[in-house]
């Protein structure tokens, strides 16, 4: 998720209530609509089942998820109440906490028996700063994570540990367990804390050294495919499509972060940069990994069936963030209006279900799509 907020102004999109979608005929394979909830985990068993059966009913194909810790103490997140609690993989380095994997194991497994895959985050470089500020970050901070082999090879050591984990719920191997994982994402967007790291070149290897670990962890023919995870987090910060990830071998998916204004005010601004993303992208797959309505500002009601309709026209897959749970809750939103909650009037179903059968701008083939 991107730290700051854009200041854009507009007007909500009308008219669609039937609007006629334009796919156009291109790959073979098709798109595909997910979303982010990086804290699953924290629900209760029976509001995880809720939630998964909505977003099935929904047509959702993908679940983004993270490898963190939750505090269960019963606190109103984005509407919803925490109520298992799991201390971060590592609160000292290299000591792992596989309950935190277990609970992980445990929502993934759900999700992968209704039909719907996971993409894991293993950490989010959000925490390399003081506010969230987790074992890594105390130890290299945001700089000397991205710069020094000692940081690399001990988080070399935290991948391969989630990778070769065998779950507790599934009885799955990770890295063997394509039928309920998608991909792993490098880290939740890195180098977001630290700019200049990735607008430099990542001249010290970060990105394509991390690649081809998880690569090698997960064997040149595994089908689970390696992602960015949406470098220097927003686009606007210039790092998404760093040559450092686009010629790496090792990377398969390149995730776009997005967060933009009322579709009004930006006509096809999603159909107008496909094309230069994927020429970009150097032969691999692109997709949306995060975008989102500020709810603060639009109507979301609309703005998310005319972004929808903007990316089923480029051919886009996505995951948005984040479709939420039912509020429950009251909470402030604070710098993050973004999050959609189930029952808001928000037509997902429709639209997740027209993006679903339009044709994507590459092929997905591979991954079942």
């Amino acid at each position: 998720m991107k730290t700051i907020l854009a200041i854009l102004g507009g007007l909500a999109v009308a008219g669609l209530a039937s609007p006629v979608v334009d796919i156009q005929q291109r790959a073979t394979s098709k798109c595909f609509a997910g979303t982010n909830l990086y804290f699953l985990q924290g629900l209760s068993d029976a509001d995880q089942d809720s939630y998964i059966a909505s977003i099935k009913d929904f047509g959702v194909k993908v679940v983004r998820v993270w490898v963190n810790g939750q505090n269960g103490d019963g606190h109103c997140e984005k509407g919803s109440k925490i109520v298992v609690s799991v201390p971060d993989l590592e609160t000292t380095l290299l000591q792992y906490h596989d309950e935190t994997l277990d609970a992980l194991d445990k929502v993934i497994n759900k999700l992968a028996k209704n039909g719907i895959k996971a993409l894991v985050s293993p950490h989010d470089a959000n925490s390399l700063q003081s506010s969230r500020s987790d074992a890594y970050n105390a130890r290299f901070g945001s700089g000397y994570f991205y710069e020094q082999q000692e940081a690399f090879d001990i988080y070399d050591k935290r991948l391969t540990h989630i990778l070769n984990y065998k779950g507790k719920y599934s009885g799955k191997v990770w890295k063997n367990w394509h039928e309920g994982i998608m991909a792993f994402d490098l880290q939740n967007e890195p180098m977001t804390t630290k700019t200049s790291e990735c607008t430099s070149g990542d001249t010290h290897g970060w990105a394509c050294g991390r690649a081809k670990h998880i690569r090698q962890a997960l064997g040149a023919d595994n089908p689970i495919k390696v992602a960015t995870g949406g470098f220097g987090g927003d686009i606007v910060h210039g790092c998404n499509f760093m040559e450092a990830a686009t010629k790496c071998d090792a990377i398969d998916l390149i995730s776009v972060h997005r967060y933009a204004g009322a579709e009004a005010n930006n006509p096809n601004q999603w159909a107008n940069n496909e094309k230069n993303w994927i020429k970009q992208a150097n032969g691999k797959l692109v997709y949306v990994e995060e975008w989102g309505v500020n709810t603060d500002s639009y109507d979301a009601s609309k703005e998310y069936p005319a972004n929808m309709q903007d990316m089923i026209k480029a051919g886009l897959p996505q995951l948005y963030w984040q479709i939420l749970p039912k509020k429950v809750c009251d909470y402030q939103k604070g710098s993050d209006p973004y999050g959609i909650h189930i029952g808001s009037g928000v037509p997902f179903k429709e639209w997740i279900g027209k993006m679903n059968s339009a044709n994507a701008a590459q092929d997905w083939s591979s991954l079942g799509f």
